[in-house]
């Protein structure tokens, strides 16, 4: 008698594993953007556009690539991600100056959204029970213990090494390769063949099924507030740390990086095992409800120069930034027909890196002009508006259902 065999895991933690490197190569260079402000003399501004160009090369593939991966297949496009993030490492390990550094950067945003689509959806195909839940979990986590791996390594490799501006990125490159090598061995196609290739490169964005936009926009407005956030602590974390000790000092800059989004990792995991998939009302009040004081201790943190009340401020934002992205990647991922999940996916994500890269370069430019504190109140100001819009947003919904 034949026994249909056990769906391996194999495939799904290798993906998860892509996902967890390509973000965290993403932030590999923040606790560096210090170093080479001072090594090239650069402004503050354009250390930040360093960091936002990869922001926006990451939406290039989301906005014109979208579809690809339901056309011809999750695997091909998520290895030439991985070809791409490799070569956008060696640049960065080899970059002479801001030029080199702005090519690598928009190669590894080009290969980063590559990736994170796909992924994505890959981790709901993958899942040995097709579980939309654990596939978003999972996507979400890893991309925030991917950041916060990023920026703890580099921080803890350049204070230890006599080459701080490579040796970060050689790491990184080496374990993309061992990936590359993996995904191509061992993870299966889950897609394919919902469209012609000719009709997937098709210069359009994403877009999402008219059924499921109501939905779609909510989810919008939790990845906006999370990942605005992010965007400021990566763009300008270097330069926070060095305000509050009047130094530079990679472990520190790794530390508050990796404080907020290692808390957004483990809220997403506690959330996942104490509630249930119809909480995601509950999880957005939670998720504000964190987020709202802790960008309030940062300011107050900021004006007292204290790095203890800053990192503690970064978990609490962290905590509430966390929830908020799980809860915007559940809704999409319960809701997305399957022959459209890639490029709904991708929507999202092209929601999540406009606001990674645009409030960072906002309050770069803002510092410039009156400082980084006031710039930092400034931005906290409105995010914590738009977070609470979001509650009113889903308060009205809830209330016109019960009618």
């Amino acid at each position: 008698m034949e026994t249909t065999p056990r769906p391996s895991w194999r495939p799904f933690v290798l993906i998860a594993l892509v996902v967890t490197v390509a973000l965290a190569s993403s932030a590999t260079p923040t606790p560096l953007y210090v170093d080479y402000q001072q090594a090239w003399g650069t402004s503050g501004t354009m250390i930040t556009v360093v960091y936002a160009v990869y922001a926006l090369a990451v939406l290039i593939p989301l906005l014109f690539l979208g579809r690809l991966s339901d056309a011809v297949g999750r695997r091909p496009v998520i290895l030439a991600g991985l070809v791409l993030l490799a070569v956008s490492m060696a640049v960065l390990a080899a970059a002479p100056n801001v030029g080199w550094l702005i090519a690598a950067r928009i190669t590894q945003g080009v290969s980063v959204g590559l990736i994170t689509g796909p992924a994505a959806a890959a981790l709901i195909e993958l899942h040995p029970r097709r579980d939309s839940r654990i596939g978003a979990l999972t996507s979400s986590s890893t991309t925030n213990f991917g950041i916060a791996g990023g920026v703890l390594l580099s921080g803890a490799v350049a204070t230890v090494s006599s080459s701080p501006l490579t040796l970060p990125y050689q790491v990184i490159a080496a374990v993309t390769l061992a990936l590359l090598a993996a995904v191509w061995a061992c993870v299966p196609e889950t897609a394919g063949g919902s469209s012609t290739v000719r009709e997937s490169l098709r210069l359009r964005p994403p877009t999402v099924p008219a059924r499921m936009r109501s939905t779609f926009a909510l989810a919008a407005i939790c990845v906006i507030v999370s990942w605005s956030v992010g965007g400021v602590f990566l763009g300008l974390g270097g330069a926070i740390a060095r305000d509050l000790l009047g130094r530079s000092d990679y472990l520190v800059t790794g530390l508050v990086v990796a404080a907020l989004q290692g808390a957004a990792g483990v809220a997403q995991l506690v959330w996942n095992l104490r509630a249930g998939p119809d909480q995601w009302r509950r999880g957005m009040s939670v998720g504000v409800a964190l987020l709202l004081p802790g960008l309030v201790v940062a300011s107050f943190s900021l004006e007292w120069r204290t790095v203890p009340g800053f990192l503690l401020a970064a978990l609490l934002t962290g905590l509430g930034m966390g929830l908020l992205f799980l809860i915007g990647t559940t809704l999409v991922a319960q809701s997305a027909p399957a022959e459209a999940r890639g490029q709904v996916f991708a929507a999202l994500y092209l929601v999540a890196y406009t606001a990674l890269g645009v409030p960072a370069v906002l309050a770069a430019l803002a510092a410039e002009r009156i400082g980084l504190i006031p710039a930092y109140h400034l931005l906290a100001a409105i995010v914590g508006t738009t977070g609470l819009v979001a509650l009113a947003v889903v308060a009205v919904r809830g209330r016109g259902r019960e009618r």
